[in-house]
């Protein structure tokens, strides 16, 4: 009976564990974070905000769905590179570098492709000001995203005792 319950329950804890690193998951919250960012900062009227919406979620959708495939590709391939550490470009040979490249230029020209469509369908939507207001806000986002991420990577530095008060630096002059 014991080991019944134990295999019960570390099976339960391994579907626990492995739906709570589903990408699926993360791949929503990203877009519901962007979706509402973009909410709170852009005002639009009832009849731009009735079709906007839709078609901005449908973008996000496809832009994720483009890294996505573009990150299973070079999974297929088993490189494992981080572009954030430049010491994990030592263990990927020659042709996967240019695996990798060629799959960054899709990437790209994918990218540029659904921006463009999306621009026109949104071009017919918004006002001017609006659509200048939101590739602001757009720009703004992904800023701020960056140096989330950034402020994420780099440890905070402590003082010399040990506390968790980070160490006070001299004034640059």
């Amino acid at each position: 009976m014991k080991k019944i319950l134990l295999t019960l329950t570390l099976v339960l804890c391994g579907v626990w564990i492995a739906s709570a690193q589903n990408p699926t998951t993360d791949v929503e919250k990203k877009i519901q974070n962007r979706v509402a960012f973009m909410k709170e900062h852009l005002k639009l009227n009832a009849t731009e905000a009735k079709t906007f919406w839709a078609e901005y979620e449908k973008y996000l959708r496809s832009e994720m769905n483009y890294h996505e495939t573009f990150r299973k590709n070079l999974e297929s391939k088993k490189i494992k590179y981080d572009p954030r550490n430049k010491e994990s470009i030592e263990s990927v040979s020659s042709d996967q570098i240019t695996y990798m490249m060629d799959q960054k230029m899709e990437l790209k020209k994918n990218l540029s492709a659904l921006e463009a469509s999306f621009y026109k369908k949104i071009k017919t939507i918004l006002t001017p000001r609006h659509l200048f207001d939101f590739y602001t806000y757009d720009e703004q986002f992904k800023r701020n995203a960056i140096a989330q991420k950034s402020k994420a990577a780099t440890p905070q530095k402590t003082t010399s005792k040990g506390s968790d008060t980070p160490a006070q630096s001299k004034p640059k002059r």
